[in-house]
């Protein structure tokens, strides 16, 4: 058992990549293997009232209800501070009188990403619609959780490290550290307390932290594209190599689409070797963190699919660079509206919930993070700091063993029974295996899984799920480096810095002219190269309709058509077949004949 005493301090570090786990590889969370501290009978109802007769703001236990909400602010805006809330349109206005802020260090410029954390003073926030904090506003009841007289005589006491505001809290599981929400359901085990840090921690005392028991750092790096690191990044880096702190890295994105996320991801590539961070010093992610942002004259994606590619371009750009120890960092209600992608849920490892429990249950991978308070206190650090739990759901701690009968290979579970029709993860080899039905471990199969919301897999010689390129069946497929599912669709290769595609049923990679209808907004002829199946863009001769010249856009890749200006000159593209125009011809969006270049096609 563990003591109070000890509970005050932040658990161990480093949690390790891990492959997705299917259901059968969970272990039953017995409940006489856990140890939990503190924890009276009629914790979990009394936190529920808690909840329910707080003054503060919903999902932010920390931030304080305003007295009143301005009837200019509309119901659909997002309220991202204690004062602040930005409409639809990406207007920021004051919560209370409505004004419009264009004070640039909260919002920046046109062409200036401002500081995300200067419109919380540094702390961090999870963004909230203003209809939310308006009904909570309005509610009669506004006592503090913490003063709140609760059932049973019981409090919820908000003692350092032991649980957030809500009751989440630490104990044991099977012998190590564990993180539990209000109700005693493990989030993860082996588990480690982790605080993020940015330049608004200022100069942190390492060595104090690391003695009140910091033992992982998630520290800032900076955010956008073509801004300077943050202030801290080095001096924090340094601290944590010096005092043998493991360290990760997070960059907060103001993308809005893969031009923009792929600018960012090679920020942070140059940034880190600037800074001496090799991938092998990372003992954490580098975390790709994907908000609702504000920016002045600009305004975030909507789109899950537009999200999507945002995250391939960054990791791309990462990978490409040597760092392939990633994961996205987000909150709860925006992994279940714009972030709600397949992909996405893969690729996210660390998520913000200041709840009693995590709303998020579609972690990809094995180790996970919880960011579970904004206000930790720790002896070296000047004023609040965000605290989380990260550590791994399943033990990577073997199972079982391999036994070899007459050729074949199964799987021998501790309590010696063989396993059947199940993945399993083997940490001596730091790889995922297939048993099928009949027990025998599955060969140069591919196999249709349900986790990850479903993927299709494939197992290799020796057994291994394959992961990255792989040429069998006469065709070229592709697999995703974390959760090893089939690519389909549109793909960005890094190690190859080209997009190909992949047939949507059986996963085989497209050469040639093709037309590929998955969404409105992208619906088009493409062409991919007939060998390397690299995505062609810029003007290309195709022979089809007699021989003519088509353009496939730089950015997306798809066949223009119409009118378009590319460097400064005019192109008139068939509506129709995307042949060039050259010669006189007429142009419906001017009403009019215009002469285009019978060589260039210039207009």
């Amino acid at each position: 058992m563990i003591s109070p005493k000890s509970l005050m301090k932040i658990a161990t570090t480093a949690s390790v990549v891990a492959m997705t786990v299917s259901v059968a590889v969970v272990p039953a969370y017995a409940m006489q293997d856990i140890a939990i501290e503190d924890t009276p009978s009629s914790f979990a109802a009394t936190v529920d009232d808690a909840q329910n007769s707080s003054n503060s703001m919903p999902d932010n236990p920390n931030a304080t209800l305003p007295e009143t909400v301005s009837e200019n602010i509309s119901d659909d805006s997002t309220v991202v501070s204690e004062n602040l809330a930005v409409t639809p349109e990406g207007d920021v206005q004051n919560i209370e009188t409505g004004e419009t802020v264009t004070d640039a260090q909260l919002v920046g410029t046109q062409s200036q990403q401002p500081d995300p954390l200067a419109k919380t003073d540094g702390e961090s926030f999870i963004p909230v619609s203003a209809s939310d904090v308006k009904d909570a506003v309005e509610q009669p009841v506004k006592q503090s959780a913490e003063q709140s007289s609760l059932k049973g005589g019981s409090t919820v006491r908000l003692a350092k490290f032991e649980s957030n505001e809500y009751g989440a809290h630490w104990g044991t599981y099977n012998g190590t550290k564990a993180f539990f929400d209000y109700r005693n359901n493990l989030f993860v085990q082996q588990a480690k307390g982790v605080i993020d840090v940015s330049s608004w921690q200022g100069d942190v005392d390492w060595a104090k932290a690391k003695a009140d028991g910091v033992e992982g750092a998630i520290i800032r790096l900076g955010y956008g594209w073509g801004n300077y690191a943050d202030a801290k990044a080095q001096r924090n880096i340094n601290e944590c190599k010096r005092l043998g702190i493991p360290f990760g890295i997070y960059w907060y994105s103001y993308a809005y689409d893969a031009n923009c996320a792929r600018a960012e991801g090679n920020d942070v590539a140059a940034k880190l070797r600037q800074m001496g961070v090799s991938p092998n010093d990372l003992k954490y992610p580098v975390y790709y963190d994907l908000e609702k942002w504000t920016w002045a004259g600009h305004t975030p994606p909507t789109n899950p699919n537009v999200y999507s590619g945002m995250a391939d371009a960054w990791y791309g750009a990462l990978q490409s660079a040597g760092y392939k120890n990633l994961g996205v960092y987000s909150y709860t209600s925006y992994l279940q509206g714009p972030l709600n992608n397949s992909n996405i849920y893969a690729k996210t490892r660390w998520v913000a919930q200041y709840g009693a429990q995590m709303g998020y249950n579609a972690f990809g991978t094995n180790d996970r993070g919880w960011q579970y308070t904004s206000s930790g206190r720790i002896n070296g650090i000047s004023g609040s700091v965000d605290m989380n739990a990260f550590g791994n759901k399943a033990t990577n701690v073997a199972s079982g063993k391999w036994v070899y009968k007459d050729g074949r290979q199964y799987w021998q579970e501790k309590d010696g029974s063989y396993a059947q029709g199940k993945e399993i993860y083997d940490p001596s080899t730091d790889a995922w295996y297939w048993i099928d039905a009949n027990g025998v471990m599955a060969q140069n199969k591919d196999v249709y899984l349900r986790s990850n919301g479903g993927k299709w897999v494939r197992y290799d010689s020796n057994g291994r799920m394959v992961k990255g390129g792989d040429f069998r069946y006469g065709a070229w497929y592709n697999f995703d480096f974390t959760t090893g599912a089939m690519s389909k669709g549109m793909t960005y290769l890094s190690d190859e810095d080209k997009y190909v595609y992949y047939d949507e049923t059986t996963g085989k990679m497209i050469y040639g002219e093709v037309y590929l209808g998955y969404d409105d907004e992208r619906a088009g002829w493409y062409m991919f190269d007939a060998v390397t199946g690299a995505r062609r863009v810029g003007d290309v001769f195709i022979r089809s309709n007699g021989g003519k010249w088509v353009r496939y856009d730089r950015k997306t890749g798809k066949m223009v058509k119409g009118l378009q200006k590319q460097n400064g000159s005019w192109y008139y593209f068939d509506p129709v077949t995307g042949a060039m125009a050259h010669g006189n011809t007429w142009v419906p969006q001017w009403q009019a004949w215009h002469y285009f270049d019978n060589v260039t096609g210039r207009g």
